[in-house]
């Protein structure tokens, strides 16, 4: 698998960039901050063997373009532009995979599109919406949600030194080779980028968390069956993922994935693809 995109789709106005690989039942796969569709370049190798794998660059990610304005960046339109790609291809049913900042994007896809997404696997990230004690964090690892929503501050400061801010976040990941680490600080230091990740934030802590709470108070409910695993060192290891995940969805299963922390695809590789490959046979997807 190559490191950078080499196909694109004009979708909603904007270059979407993707990878495609492998042969099957289609997996769209959904990466977040401070990633790009290379997060799957490790289990992608063992899924390719059963599934046709769609990796996408998120809108202001990767290659994908970065123009949009930020209203643009609410998760209705992520989950848009990844429909949009899937249509492209011409994938009418698939399994939709999403980590980090993608899983909201996987679920809104998979909660709206009921009939289209046979499964939803859903990694490390707990649901908006569900009544979930997630404890203080005392680590202060949460410390940039604040900062980011510091409009015209965060822009300038990060703005000044990227490389340095976007190392801190890659430092934290000891898993990475220096070139991938490197890979990164290059992708999330090109022009663009920092408003980009700034409104894709800012949507997600201001705007996506109400439309899963009128969910919520709706009394409205996932029907597409859902795989959730978390990492058993990671930041939502204490939580009860599965007990929050079914406040949420009528079809839960899920598992820890020991010796993992937030990473699960790339310190994990083969337990995680192990277990999409048994949530699609428990799906009868061939």
């Amino acid at each position: 698998m190559s490191y950078t995109a080499s196909q694109y789709a004009k979708i909603n106005g904007i270059r979407i960039a993707y990878e495609t690989t492998g042969k099957g039942f289609p997996l769209l796969m959904l990466h977040g901050f401070p990633r790009t569709h290379r997060t799957w370049e490790k289990v992608a190798p063992i899924l390719s063997s059963r599934f046709t794998l769609v990796m996408p660059d998120r809108r202001g990610y990767g290659d994908s373009d970065r123009g949009s304005t930020p209203e643009t960046y609410n998760n209705m339109n992520m989950a848009s532009d990844m429909l949009g790609v899937m249509d492209y291809l011409g994938h009418s049913d698939f399994i939709v995979v999403g980590h980090d900042k993608g899983m909201p994007t996987a679920r809104r896809i998979a909660a709206d599109n009921p009939g289209r997404v046979k499964g939803a696997v859903l990694l490390d990230g707990l649901p908006e919406g569900a009544n979930v004690s997630r404890g203080k964090d005392a680590s202060g690892r949460t410390w940039y949600f604040d900062f980011f929503r510091q409009r015209g501050v965060a822009e300038q400061l990060i703005g000044q030194n990227p490389r340095l801010f976007f190392s801190l976040f890659l430092d934290r990941n000891p898993h990475l080779t220096t070139e991938e680490h490197d890979y990164y600080v290059g992708m999330f230091s090109r022009r663009g980028s920092v408003e980009a990740i700034l409104a894709d934030y800012r949507a997600g802590l201001e705007i996506d968390g109400e439309h899963w709470i009128e969910q919520a108070k709706a009394g409205v409910r996932m029907t597409t069956p859902v795989l959730s695993l978390w990492g058993g060192h990671g930041p939502t290891a204490n939580v009860a993922m599965l007990d929050a995940w079914r406040q949420v969805a009528d079809d839960v299963r899920g598992e820890v994935v020991e010796n993992s922390a937030h990473y699960v695809q790339e310190e994990q590789p083969a337990f995680v693809a192990g277990q999409i490959m048994a949530f699609a046979n428990e799906l009868r997807i061939k």
